[in-house]
């Protein structure tokens, strides 16, 4: 029997609220940060065809699946004996008597998460204008569960998570500009209407800069 006893304790501490809250948090932000990731590169001028099928895919399902972990991190939080946060703390943002804030942002962030979702599962009967308009928000969603996961995070002192948050952190950023600028050079120009061969035809001349 103490075996067993000493099996079942060492489990429980493999198995702790802090451990399992932590490990499911640092999964969904980087599955949200490989969401992101694949959404960006969308927009790059190689990701044509296949490629960008792919980069569709890892987008949908990361995204999908880094709510899911999200959701399980948040949850878990109804066992822990220390705090001891009720249900209404886990599901109202900014109700949480301790660390209100940081605690508010990581969960407007995982609604954001289900928003985003559910729009681009909806987005042909939303039209693209307004799917368009709730994408915008993936960014302010990412940046939030950043910052949650650094102030809240326990670890978050820690070299690897330290430089796991400042690689993922860097590297949206610099996909963020460079679609940014993947889009002004597409939509830099003006339109002109020209005869060609007896048809007409619109062209696009780009802007001298």
């Amino acid at each position: 029997m103490a075996v067993f006893h000493h099996f079942g304790s060492g489990i429980s501490q493999i198995l702790s609220v802090w451990v399992t809250t932590r490990a499911a948090g640092l999964t969904s932000y980087m599955l949200l940060f490989a969401s992101v990731a694949a959404g960006l590169l969308q927009g790059g001028a190689w990701a044509r065809g296949p490629v960008k099928a792919k980069l569709n895919m890892v987008h949908q399902w990361c995204g999908w699946f880094g709510l899911l972990f999200g959701m399980v991190h948040g949850l878990v939080l109804l066992f822990d004996r220390y705090v001891g946060y009720s249900l209404a703390d886990l599901l109202i943002p900014f109700k949480a008597s301790g660390d209100r804030l940081w605690m508010g942002l990581g969960i407007v962030s995982l609604y954001l998460m289900l928003l985003l979702i559910i729009s681009s599962d909806l987005m042909k009967k939303l039209g693209k204008k307004v799917w368009r308009f709730i994408h915008f928000l993936a960014m302010p969603t990412y940046l939030m569960a950043l910052v949650h996961g650094i102030m809240l995070g326990t670890d978050s002192r820690q070299a690897p998570v330290i430089g796991l948050y400042a690689v993922t952190g860097v590297t949206v950023l610099i996909l963020l500009v460079n679609r940014i600028a993947a889009s002004r050079r597409k939509g830099g120009g003006r339109l002109i209407v020209v005869q060609e061969g007896g048809k007409t035809r619109i062209k696009q001349i780009p802007s001298s800069r």
